[in-house]
């Protein structure tokens, strides 16, 4: 019997991503860093730019009100004491709250033309894994949704809105510009 030469080797594990994460962000900063300081440290953080802000349109206001609200109560969760009344309650919200901002996302489509771009599996992939994740506590398979949950409020919320946030995007200029 043949031994696989990966027979010895360790699992996948966290540390594994994170030093991918990291190694990247790294490579990043190296490639970008230069021009994006540049950009940066021009900028001006100020309030909501409120002008801007109702001068587009209702379908990327709701996206932007949803996308904010889902951040704000997925940290509340996220600090907050799991498996109470107070945590159901919230976590309903966020749900709807990651549900229309994920919905709302697939109608803004002037970024690539009139066509989807690949941002838009990142929505379609929230829809598909916030049933599976309600469904998972309804089932009080804890470890599923509590991995589903934070997934999606780590990628969906905090990678994703971290890139709205680069110089030149709306998010900058309705903060920053």
């Amino acid at each position: 019997m043949r031994q696989s030469i990966f027979a010895g080797a360790l699992p996948g594990s966290r540390a594994a991503g994170w030093l991918l994460t990291g190694a990247a962000a790294i490579a990043a900063a190296v490639l970008f860093g230069p021009q994006m300081l540049r950009i940066a440290t021009g900028a001006t953080p100020h309030g909501l730019d409120v002008a801007l802000f109702l001068a587009q349109p209702t379908v990327i206001q709701a996206h932007i009100l949803a996308a904010v609200g889902s951040v704000a109560v997925g940290a509340i969760i996220l600090w907050a004491r799991k498996g109470r009344a107070f945590h159901r309650a919230m976590g309903w919200m966020w749900v709807a709250l990651m549900g229309a901002a994920a919905a709302t996302s697939l109608f803004i489509v002037g970024l690539n033309g009139n066509i989807w771009s690949l941002i838009h599996l990142l929505s379609g992939w929230t829809l598909v894994t916030l049933p599976v994740a309600v469904w998972a506590a309804r089932r009080h398979n804890v470890n599923l949704h509590r991995r589903t949950m934070t997934g999606v409020f780590w990628g969906a919320s905090i990678v994703a809105g971290g890139f709205a946030f680069l110089p030149g995007r709306l998010m900058w200029k309705l903060f920053m510009g």
